[in-house]
């Protein structure tokens, strides 16, 4: 009887180990995502293209720079984040179903004429923590970088002067400032830029083992189904 209980513990351990979900992490970063509601444009868009392509998977909202390490080490399988070659390291790019718009709003102070970027030396700006988006942008300015959980804080340390200006992204940026009523006005806007934002699969993770599945998503990322839920999600969050 122990031989054979011995045969039948030997039998199950042998078996192959049932891969867990799927699990995607989304930036704490509106309107990307709300920690609180557990909600918003990159969960959704994610979610529509997981089920276009039959995918099952768990999903929540996290601070961008915990989002990005679990990309980097795997548990995080499948986020809409900035693209970038650092996360190309990482993360198998599926595609850019979107770019965001990067601008600095700042306070018009009598200015007239359009500044540039030497305007902002030794200024402070705000920046949404975990960002990179303005690395450079700080570099070639001097501006001195101050970091801020989201936009909403980052506007109200600007009127309570504790900035001289804080980085506006769209869409999200249009929604934060209607949320500060006529409590800003005179601001003008220094435009940076557009980057895109990209569908990334870990590396690490099992799902970047599925070939059929990759091509599923990307595909259902690229579709016209795709584009129309992507510029649905547009109009309601901005």
């Amino acid at each position: 009887m122990a031989k054979r209980w011995r045969g039948l513990l030997a039998g199950w351990l042998a078996l192959p180990v049932l891969a867990a979900g799927y699990h995607s992490s989304s930036q704490d970063i509106g309107p990307w995502g709300d920690g609180a509601s557990q909600d918003g444009v990159a969960p959704r868009f994610i979610r529509f293209v997981a089920k276009q392509a039959g995918l099952t998977l768990t999903q929540d909202v996290r601070p961008l720079p915990r989002a990005i390490e679990e990309l980097r080490n795997g548990r995080n399988a499948l986020a809409l984040v900035t693209a970038s070659p650092e996360r190309a390291r990482f993360a198998v790019e599926l595609c850019r179903p979107v770019s965001i718009r990067i601008s600095v709003l700042y306070h018009r102070r009598g200015q007239v004429s359009p500044i540039g970027p030497q305007w902002f030396r030794l200024r402070s700006l705000g920046v949404l923590r975990g960002t990179h988006t303005l690395d450079g942008f700080v570099a070639e300015s001097g501006a001195t970088p101050v970091e801020v959980s989201d936009m909403p804080q980052g506007f109200r340390m600007l009127q309570a002067g504790r900035l001289d200006a804080m980085m506006c992204v769209r869409p999200g940026c249009g929604h934060a400032l209607r949320q500060m009523g006529e409590s800003l006005p005179n601001l003008a806007e220094y435009v940076h830029g557009d980057e895109p934002m990209a569908l990334y699969v870990s590396k690490r993770s099992e799902l970047a083992r599925d070939v059929v599945m990759l091509g599923k998503l990307k595909t259902a990322c690229l579709s016209a189904a795709g584009k129309r839920e992507m510029a649905g999600l547009m109009t309601i969050y901005d």
